[in-house]
């Protein structure tokens, strides 16, 4: 793996992450640093009364991230929320996450989070925030054409065929619509809408905005009422303004709301207890790598005080109120 951790820090977006030690050296590089991001993002949104907290379900999805750092903050955050307001005696009826779901492409990020899942459960069980879900797989490998709805609209199809079958193997046939409902009844794991939808360093070519453009917009538009879409990525260059410009003229578009308070460059990590536990792992994790294999040189010689770049934030709320309606099907036609 330490011939693959150079090209992680240099050139990301020429990899498509096929083999298992590029994706793990990526992890090396980027994990516990944009983990730190997104806590830092999700402690200004709760702080400020936007984080959405939920009764029923909690279902977060990331975009692009590799081995989902926003998945795990994201996760942590509100398993510690959840044990706050139990251990102080406040009678907050919210949930840790329930439902998390990853989107990326590369073939071998399935294979890493399904072993740092595992191993992150081994290692939490016997902590008190140990609730909450964790991701295992990535349960959608391409971002074109995406849609929450329709996304949805196929699981419930696909269940209702799975209990139109069981009961016909019972010689006790019933109707598709029946089938139908006892998959809505039943419930189905892919969301018709997510509480949050998180990007972190996925909008990195300049023509990427244009690209996905109808993309970005089901993001927008598949949001539970209070839910926000978080878009974490580079502060610094000209390429960057421009993405960023971009992003905010296509979002306008949207009837989503922009939140306040992320106008300026974000300093990564600023907490010092923070900087130090993510700067400590990464050490111990290159410490690890060179007694088994060649490290090259400008990795090999990272040391503890190596800075974490500014980064910026956008975030965009759906603020407009649930809808109060008869219930009836939903079909592809949403």
């Amino acid at each position: 793996m330490g011939a693959k951790l150079l090209p992680t820090r240099n050139c990301c977006d020429e990899l498509y992450f096929q083999d298992y030690d590029e994706a793990a050296a990526y992890t090396v590089q980027h994990l516990t640093d944009r983990y730190g991001r997104v806590t830092q993002v999700l402690e200004r949104l709760f702080a400020a009364g936007h984080l959405p907290l939920r009764r029923r379900q909690m279902s977060v999805l990331e975009v692009g991230a590799g081995p989902a750092p926003g998945l795990y903050a994201a996760r942590d955050f509100y398993a510690d929320l959840t044990l706050w307001a139990e251990t102080t005696g406040h009678e907050v009826p919210f949930l840790p996450v329930t439902r998390m779901h990853a989107m990326d492409r590369g073939e071998a990020w399935g294979r890493l989070l399904h072993s740092l899942s595992e191993h992150l459960i081994g290692l939490r069980s016997d902590l008190p925030s140990s609730r909450g879900a964790f991701p295992f797989r990535v349960e959608y490998s391409n971002l074109v054409g995406f849609s929450a709805i329709r996304e949805h609209v196929r699981a419930l199809d696909y269940a209702a065929e799975i209990i139109s079958a069981e009961f016909d193997q019972s010689d006790e046939p019933i109707t598709r619509a029946t089938a139908r409902r006892f998959a809505e009844e039943n419930g189905v794991d892919r969301p018709s809408a997510y509480d949050l939808v998180i990007t972190s360093n996925f909008l990195t070519a300049e023509d990427s905005v244009t690209e996905f453009q109808t993309e970005l917009r089901q993001l927008a538009s598949g949001l539970t009422p209070g839910g926000l879409l978080i878009v974490i990525g580079a502060a610094a260059g000209n390429k960057y303004a421009r993405i960023w410009s971009a992003l905010r003229t296509l979002m306008r578009s949207t009837k989503l709301t922009e939140i306040k308070g992320f106008e300026e460059p974000i300093a990564a990590n600023l907490n010092p207890e923070w900087a130090k536990a993510i700067r400590r792992q990464r050490q111990d994790i290159l410490d690890q790598l060179r007694g088994i294999d060649a490290l090259p040189n400008e990795v090999a010689g990272l040391q503890e005080n190596d800075g974490f770049p500014t980064f910026r934030v956008r975030v965009w709320k759906n603020q407009r109120p649930a809808k109060k309606r008869p219930r009836r099907r939903v079909s592809s036609a949403d």
